[in-house]
C-alpha cells in the first residue's frame, strides 16, 4: 500500500518592510544621539576639572611661598598693610635677620609680594631688585590685619583661567599666616 506522501512547504522569510527599518534607524540614531551627549558632557566635565586641579596647584605653591617668607616678618616689619581691617593689593615687609640682647634684628632689605608680570596675572615676589615669578593664573591677590589681631595677616588669592572650550574656571584659596611678635 502506497502511503501519503507529506509535502512540506519552507517558508522563505521575506525582507523587512520599509517601516520596520526607519523605526530601528530612528531607535539606533536616538541610542547614538545619547551616547554622544553624554561624551561631550564627560569631556566638558574633564576639561574643567584639569584646569581646577592646575589653578589649585599654582595658588597652593603662591600660598606656600607666602608663608614661608611671611612668618619671618613681624607686624612692626609691615609697611603698607596696617591693621585696620581694609583689603590692601600689595604687601611690603622686612625678614628677621638674627636676635641681639633679646630684641629682632630686621634685614636692611624689604621683601614685597605684587600682583604683575604678564597680563597682571603673575604673583611676583621682589627682594633686592630681583623679581621672582611664584604664580600664574592670579586674578586677586589681598591682604589684611584686623587691629584685635595685629600679628595675624589674613591673604586672599583667586585664580582664573578658560579651558580649550572657553569656558572660565575661577578657583579661591584664603589663609592665615601668623606673624612674628
Amino acid at each position: 500500500m502506497m502511503g501519503k506522501i507529506k509535502i512540506c512547504r519552507i517558508k522563505t522569510k521575506q525582507a523587512f518592510s520599509l517601516v520596520e527599518m526607519m523605526v530601528t534607524m530612528v531607535i539606533f540614531s536616538i541610542l547614538l544621539g545619547g551616547l554622544y551627549a553624554s561624551a561631550a558632557v564627560g569631556e566638558k566635565a574633564w576639561d574643567v576639572n584639569a584646569v581646577k586641579v592646575e589653578l589649585h596647584q599654582e595658588l597652593r605653591k603662591a600660598m606656600e611661598w607666602m608663608i614661608y617668607d611671611l612668618r619671618q616678618a613681624g607686624q612692626a616689619s609691615i609697611t603698607n598693610v596696617p591693621s585696620d581691617g581694609a583689603w590692601y593689593t600689595t604687601i611690603t615687609f622686612k625678614s628677621a635677620s638674627g636676635v641681639t640682647a633679646g630684641t629682632i634684628d630686621w634685614d636692611a632689605n624689604s621683601t614685597q609680594f605684587v600682583r604683575g608680570g604678564t597680563g597682571n596675572a603673575q604673583l611676583q615676589r621682589i627682594r633686592n631688585g630681583v623679581t621672582k615669578v611664584l604664580a600664574l593664573d592670579l586674578s586677586s591677590l589681598q591682604f589684611r590685619r584686623q587691629a584685635g589681631s595685629p600679628n595675624v595677616l589674613e591673604v586672599a588669592l583667586a585664580a582664573q583661567k578658560s579651558t580649550t572650550k572657553g569656558i572660565s574656571v575661577q578657583y579661591n584659596l584664603d589663609f592665615n599666616v601668623q606673624l612674628r611678635n
